[in-house]
């Protein structure tokens, strides 16, 4: 008998509190088992070879913008996931903020890219405030100073669509910056790491498992909120914190690193409340913190 006939049986024979109490058992458990560990064993030293070549397109505006104005970020191979993530929205973009300014290079392909959006630099160097000029301004300070990040979300308006760090690369930095500007970001932002691990001296990659601990926010369950009732689950009840209801994606690629906001879970037009009945019976399973 498979696993779907039995879970359909003891739905129809158990009552309701025998089959939460299961679910919660066989969900303790789970917590305790070791972290896999991937081996791949059965891997083929030599792949198949695809019927395409890199899974994104490098003919594209961003790639032409890099070759004419010659970024860092080009060298990294960043920009074929920043066209991946912004392509979509290069026109609605407004307010972008690049940390890390150094020449006018990369401002100024931002600028081009996103033709409606002011581009803020902000550096340390007093010397970048000369890069200012057409849709670009500058900013003067240091990214690790929580006090002058929160003066430039206010001088830029409140908020910023896209944010990129290149600034520092150093870990106490990109931290402090991400806790900081995460939340000045617009409704559906996005927020970019550049530089991280081994190629900025941290083969410990500290930055990269910080921002892994956003993945368990995007994934947030209210504990008591029984699984098949997922399409019903068009809210989080109160004890969601604000990090389970605004992030809702982290993409990693070599050395960099995407975070979107959002609404988790209500970015899903496919979900429906629970009927009222329902409602108050889950809200009885659920611990008091999540109602």
């Amino acid at each position: 008998m498979n696993i779907e006939r039995l879970r359909g049986r003891a739905k129809e024979r158990l009552p309701g509190w025998a089959q939460d109490l299961a679910r919660r058992t066989i969900a303790a458990k789970r917590r305790w088992l070791p972290l896999a560990r991937f081996s791949f064993s059965a891997a083929r030293k030599v792949p198949d070879a695809s019927p395409y070549g890199f899974p994104i397109s490098r003919d594209n505006p961003l790639e032409e913008l890099g070759a004419k104005y010659l970024p860092t970020k080009r060298i990294h191979n960043y920009l074929p996931y920043y066209w991946m993530h912004f392509r979509d929205i290069r026109f609605e973009v407004r307010h972008v903020l690049e940390i890390g300014v150094q020449t006018d290079r990369s401002i100024r392909m931002w600028e081009e890219f996103f033709p409606n959006a002011t581009i803020y630099g902000l550096d340390i160097d007093p010397e970048c405030e000369r890069l200012a000029g057409g849709r670009c301004k500058i900013f003067i300070g240091d990214q690790s100073d929580r006090t002058f990040l929160n003066q430039v979300v206010e001088s830029a308006g409140g908020h910023f669509d896209i944010i990129i760090d290149d600034g520092s690369h150093r870990v106490e930095h990109q931290l402090t910056t991400f806790d900081v500007l995460f939340p000045a970001l617009s409704e559906h932002g996005i927020y970019v790491v550049e530089d991280t691990g081994g190629c900025v001296g941290d083969p410990g990659l500290a930055t990269v498992n910080a921002l892994k601990g956003i993945v368990d926010h995007v994934m947030y369950w209210p504990k008591g909120f029984r699984p098949e009732d997922w399409p019903r689950l068009d809210h989080f009840p109160s004890g969601a914190s604000w990090a389970d209801e605004n992030a809702i994606g982290v993409a990693f690629y070599r050395w960099i690193v995407f975070v979107m906001r959002g609404n988790n879970p209500g970015d899903n037009p496919h979900l429906k409340p629970l009927p009222d009945a329902q409602a108050d019976a889950q809200a009885a399973r659920m611990d008091p913190g999540q109602r």
